[in-house]
């Protein structure tokens, strides 16, 4: 499931690399047990441990003063889960307090849509990002960040779907998926002060309708509940499904 967001801004800015307060406000949205829980544990396959719920960037007309972002006048963004009651309680918490924040800046919802993953659409095979696609590897104590022109990109993709299906689902996937980007650039993120790379661009994305669904609501690759490996339909953006 997937909640878009449109919200007016009444004052301030957003600083530059905002992924930890924008995630901040997600976890303030779900009840105190359930924060804990998917905050320290999440969907649990073995040692590794999946949030299953990743957001876009904030889109907008903004104006960039060093490193702040001025927005002009209405923020556009989105929240996705494979937890379906974690988009509701997004939902449920804008809806009952329509004016939060996302670092100094105050906002108040202005609009707000919630969608089911589209079975058609993600048949097509055709996406881009929303947020970076992040694939990492680690070699001892070092993280290693990998990009769609490496051999292993695909491999190291595959292998994270597979987990989260299982995870998920308890049931092993017997086919692959296929992810090639089209085009793409390198993306630099900083979260709470470390750098994160990753990819943004349009991709395809091709597998069984099961790891689709959810690597479109979980998100595609690593630090997803961080801010990033959120996908969208070609054709499909979040202004749009709010009418705009």
């Amino acid at each position: 499931m997937r909640l878009y967001i449109k919200a007016r801004l009444i004052e301030g800015y957003i600083p530059v690399h905002y992924n930890y307060y924008l995630q901040s406000f997600f976890y303030k949205s779900f009840p105190g047990k359930v924060r804990k829980d998917i905050h320290d544990s999440g969907v649990r396959l073995g040692p590794r441990k999946f949030k299953m719920f990743t957001f876009s960037r904030v889109y907008g007309d903004f104006e960039r003063r060093g490193d702040r972002l001025y927005y002009k006048d209405y923020v556009y963004f989105a929240f996705s889960s494979a937890l379906s009651k974690l988009v509701k309680y997004v939902y449920e918490r804008v809806n009952a307090e329509p004016q939060f924040n996302i670092g100094k800046a105050k906002l108040e919802v202005d609009k707000m849509a919630m969608r089911e993953f589209d079975k058609e659409l993600a048949k097509r095979g055709s996406f881009y990002t929303l947020s970076p696609v992040v694939v990492t590897k680690k070699t001892g104590d070092t993280s290693n960040y990998y990009f769609p022109h490496q051999l292993e990109y695909t491999y190291l993709l595959q292998m994270n779907a597979k987990r989260k299906v299982l995870a998920l689902t308890g049931k092993a996937l017997k086919t692959d998926i296929e992810v090639r980007f089209d085009n793409w650039k390198r993306a630099v993120v900083r979260y709470k002060g470390t750098r994160v790379e990753g990819a943004r661009g349009k991709l395809k994305v091709r597998g069984p309708l099961t790891a689709l669904k959810v690597v479109y609501e979980a998100g595609l690759g690593v630090k997803n509940s961080q801010g990033f490996g959120m996908l969208e339909y070609e054709g499909v953006s979040i202004r749009g499904v709010l009418g705009e």
